[in-house]
């Protein structure tokens, strides 16, 4: 083959790799969970591993490392929902929001009733992380169907709760399809949450 042959030759193949590899790549799309917004937020690096994206929230006053591009809503509440993995955040005030135990407790009794086929995976816990005193707890639940299989789509989730002072506590949602999860992945996401 001549060379002048052999550079289209190889565009087409090369394209036809690409075209592959997308093709294969949303057989985990859940319904409605792709960023439309920004389709190319979070996407790997070389390493594999997502680009962190910065999300600094002006009314709240904090800062995190997020996988992809968070948007803040009219009710306060931030959120990155990708075709993968999501995270929300929000921020409760006042006196209920000093007993982080208490708020976890409540809100697995409130999954329990609304989250399609919630299965808790651990207890409430307190730990230290990034700096922070910090409660979290596990749980899977299923986050509807995905398009190109039919099949549930199964989420395990990290809910964390951050006191910032006596009135004020975030509360960080992680989750990630399950056979992608990593508890180490979660911590070292919300480890990079910072009150400002």
């Amino acid at each position: 083959m001549t060379p002048n042959r052999l550079v289209p030759t190889m565009l087409v193949l090369a394209s036809a790799v690409l075209l592959a590899a997308v093709a294969c790549g949303s057989s985990t799309t859940p319904t409605g969970a792709v960023d439309t917004a920004n389709p190319t937020a979070g996407a790997e690096a070389a390493t594999g591993e997502g680009v962190p994206v910065p999300y600094i929230d002006s009314q709240f006053h904090y800062r995190i490392d997020a996988p992809g591009r968070m948007a803040a809503k009219p009710d306060g509440t931030a959120a990155y929902v990708g075709p993968s993995e999501r995270l929300e955040i929000g921020i409760i005030q006042g006196t209920t929001a000093v007993d982080s135990s208490a708020l976890a407790t409540q809100d697995i009794k409130s999954l329990a009733s609304s989250a399609p086929a919630f299965h808790q995976l651990s207890n409430p816990a307190k730990l230290t992380l990034g700096g922070y005193q910090v409660t979290r707890f596990a749980y899977t639940w299923n986050a509807g169907m995905s398009v190109v299989t039919g099949k549930a789509i199964e989420l395990t989730s990290v809910r964390y709760y951050l006191l910032k002072d006596s009135k004020t506590v975030a509360v960080i949602t992680y989750g990630i399809v399950s056979n992608q999860f990593d508890p180490q992945g979660a911590d070292d996401i919300v480890s990079t949450f910072r009150w400002q």
